[in-house]
């Protein structure tokens, strides 16, 4: 009788539908995991016997088929830096095993840094990811250029902190931006060079190298080993012959710490950039000159146009004593920002070619060409109040070591050091699928990609349909407990109503059989 076999495709289905349903319940409280729903299909039917009109007799149900549910669960908070969840349902962390070598994809996002520096799964599975290109990051922020996006370099590898230190920077860019009083008196002037009268007047064998200045401002700055050398730029206000007023600048360190062959050992030791800056009668930056020297720095003609950077701000050349045996170190070249910059990257061609092409002409103070800009958001001024720093920066930094590590909503890992420098290390790779639903789980909550679910797209975090990365978070399982006590409690129905079928086929095969006795 078909009947029994109809009941027992039931059983058997019915019995799987319970241990789906069992199954979520088992993974209420599994980090990242996502449900199974279970439907059934219908068997083959045959035909009614003795009928012509195509009537059907149904042979039973099977399972028709079991389909993960990708709905986000719950975002918990969690202790951990490393404990990361993905915010929406577009995106799966990447982890490889080093064992069998093979890529998996997962929603668990409870890592831990191993003590080697790996950054690996619950399962033991590394963390997959791109480098951060440093260079570029360096080359960018010296350059003003703002980036949209942290840069990678490389294909996606193992994260994997080798360092938990970060190397010493050497300062490559200081900004100094100051207000110089406008009411501020000029003194004696040099009769030959009156705009270079404070550079004359500096005497590096003086306790006080800088005779007078109406303002200074100082700065620390870094050498290659990541000592800290304190910079100090000198202001003093001068005039042309028509009145208009100008001011002199002076940038400086100790001299006893230059190690140049130029200035290194002269009564000009310390000196690293002279120049001039004008001012409109609005005390608005006009315009900027800026030499360092070629030669003997004793004589101003030796002081010759400054090297401008891409971005068009005049820079020098730094050369510091080692602090363990005073040896010169390597020269490195700082760009000096004081709010003022040349969009063609040159001088004006009417510009004097070194300091004392300027005597007493202010003519020869033309410095940066037409295009000169001021930066958006500092720039020095010269307004009637008294003189102050408005801001300073610089780029170098000492040695440090990691202290923490966190993962930003871009899957940027971010390393903070006891310098106070936050670097980003690494950003995390994630994968989308086509159909996510036909993943094929291998357990340990690890998914692997099937030709019902389609190839893996990598990117970034927050990019194309990837969702962002929540930090300190972990997604719950999206099991639906109310839910599944009522597919259970249906499940059980339905076996129970299946196994009535079969103790009622089987009696009525016992009837059958009593009539033949």
């Amino acid at each position: 009788m078909s009947a029994i076999w109809t009941g027992v495709s039931g059983l058997l289905s019915y019995s799987q539908g319970i241990a789906s349903t069992g199954n979520n319940l088992a993974n209420v409280n599994t980090v990242g995991y996502k449900s199974s729903r279970m439907l059934f299909a219908d068997m083959v039917s045959s035909l009614a016997g003795g009928t012509s009109d195509g009537s059907q007799i149904g042979m039973g149900v099977q399972v028709g088929s079991v389909a993960m549910q990708t709905s986000v669960g719950s975002l918990v908070d969690a202790s951990s830096s490393t404990d990361l969840a993905i915010d929406g349902e577009r995106g799966y962390f990447i982890v490889k095993d080093a064992v069998n070598d093979k890529t998996y994809y997962t929603r668990a996002g409870d890592f831990n840094f191993e003590k080697d520096g790996d950054l690996v799964s619950a399962t033991g599975c590394n963390v997959q990811g791109w480098a951060v290109d440093q260079d570029a990051i360096l080359s960018a922020k010296r350059n003003n250029v703002i980036l949209s996006e942290v840069p990678t370099t490389g294909s996606v590898t193992d994260i994997k902190i080798k360092d938990f230190t970060i190397d010493p920077q050497a300062t490559g860019t200081m900004e100094v931006i100051t207000n110089l009083d406008s009411q501020s008196s000029v003194g004696t002037l040099d009769s030959t060079d009156p705009y270079f009268t404070m550079f004359k007047n500096y005497n590096a064998n003086n306790e006080s190298p800088v005779a007078d200045s109406d303002y200074s401002a100082t700065i620390k700055i870094y050498d290659a080993e990541g000592t800290a050398h304190t910079a100090t730029v000198y202001y003093s206000k001068t005039s042309d012959e028509s009145g208009k007023e100008y001011w002199e600048y002076m940038v400086t360190v100790p001299p006893d710490e230059d190690g140049s062959s130029v200035t290194g050992g002269t009564d000009k030791a310390g000196v690293l950039m002279i120049g001039t800056m004008t001012f409109s009668a609005q005390g608005v930056m006009e315009n900027q000159t800026a030499f360092t020297p070629s030669g003997d720095p004793t004589s101003l003609s030796n002081w010759t146009q400054a090297n401008l950077t891409s971005s068009g701000v005049p820079e020098f050349s730094a050369t510091f004593k080692a602090a363990s045996n005073g040896s010169a170190l390597t020269a490195q070249t700082v760009a000096f920002k004081s709010g003022l910059s040349a969009s063609g990257g040159s001088w004006s061609a009417s510009s004097a070619a070194n300091a004392a092409a300027i005597g007493t002409k202010a003519s020869g103070n033309a410095g940066f060409d037409a295009s000169a800009t001021q930066n958006a958001v500092y720039c020095t001024t010269n307004y009637a109040t008294s003189s102050y720093t408005q801001t300073t920066s610089q780029d170098g930094y000492a040695k440090g070591e990691m202290t923490a590590t966190n993962v930003d909503e871009n899957g940027v890992l971010w390393g903070t050091f006891t310098n106070g420098q936050t670097k980003a290390l690494y950003v995390l790779a994630l994968a989308d699928f086509v159909n996510p639903t036909d993943l094929y789980r291998n357990g340990n909550n690890l998914l692997s990609p099937t030709e019902e679910s389609g190839k893996a797209t990598v990117g970034r975090a927050n990019s194309g349909v990837l969702d962002g990365i929540a930090g300190n978070t972990l997604e719950s399982s999206n099991v639906d407990m109310a839910t599944e006590m009522v597919n259970l409690i249906i499940n059980q129905r339905a076996f129970q109503a299946n196994s009535k079928v079969v103790t009622t086929a089987e009696a009525m095969m016992e009837k059958a059989l009593e009539i033949k006795k």
